[in-house]
């Protein structure tokens, strides 16, 4: 009897125990008592569409539906690579063909540079005599010779002088009446304008001077058989001829220009 007693308080006991069990674990789950929010269909689209990305993501088994994120960034990524390298491949295609045609323009344009160049160091110069130049009639115009010096003097009363830095270069001209009378002979009415080239690189034009003797300012008669002296006077920088090879007139009366070969050929 005592130990039915017993027996039977031990399966209280259990129950008792059992029952606090189930009802801790029943407050443990309710949030102490907070009550569940409540979703709207909105959101509950939005967290299965998460949902859905989320396990998509991971989920390399899944041929269809949502595509996988970090296969989908690859494939774009090779796709932006390949556009890259194709505009590569086009560039050098087209500065090839422009580089191509300016090589092939190229040479036809030297050569045309080259042969103008030819052109004007090398002209052909077609001289004349200096009495053809200065268009005279009855009179004979001829250079003598040439002389370098820092001053040049007819008379006492009529000199020049070369300008600082400067030596004169004087031509000496005769003017001859080979005739068997009088000839007037007015170069001053022509305007002649002289222009001196000395080894084809230095060019000087002449001076104007108030010399007597000056050819282009001469104006006078000159007897049968006789000559009258005259000068062209120029200035070239010191130390500029080094030696005088060829030098070359240029005459210019009214639009007519000639050249006179003095020295060369």
């Amino acid at each position: 009897m005592k130990a039915d007693c017993m027996k039977a308080g031990c399966m209280k006991k259990r129950r008792f125990l059992s029952g606090a069990l189930v009802l801790a674990v029943s407050m443990m789950f309710a949030g102490c008592g907070e009550q569940v929010y409540d979703l709207t269909e909105e959101e509950r689209a939005a967290v299965v569409q998460y949902s859905a990305h989320v396990v998509t993501k991971f989920n390399k088994e899944q041929p269809e539906g949502i595509r996988d994120v970090a296969a989908l960034e690859a494939e774009m990524a090779l796709e932006a690579e390949q556009e890259k390298e194709d505009e590569k491949e086009k560039e050098p295609e087209v500065d090839s063909a422009a580089d191509d045609a300016v090589a092939d323009d190229a040479p036809a344009d030297n050569g045309a540079q080259e042969n103008t160049q030819q052109d004007a160091a090398e002209p052909g110069v077609s001289y004349v005599s200096l009495n053809q130049a200065l268009q005279l009639g009855g009179v004979d115009a001829v250079y003598r010779d040439y002389e370098l010096t820092d001053q040049y003097a007819e008379t006492e009363s009529y000199a020049v002088s070369a300008n600082s830095g400067n030596t004169l270069l004087i031509l000496h001209i005769r003017l001859k009446n080979n005739s068997s009378r009088a000839a007037d002979c007015n170069i001053l009415a022509k305007l002649p304008v002289f222009n001196l080239k000395i080894n084809g690189e230095v060019s000087t034009a002449s001076d104007v001077t108030i010399l007597l003797n000056d050819l282009s300012t001469y104006e006078g008669s000159i007897a049968a058989g006789e000559a009258a002296d005259t000068v062209l006077v120029f200035q070239v920088r010191k130390g500029s001829l080094g030696g005088i090879k060829t030098m070359d007139l240029d005459v210019t009366v009214g639009e007519t220009t000639s050249t006179v070969q003095l020295i060369g050929g």
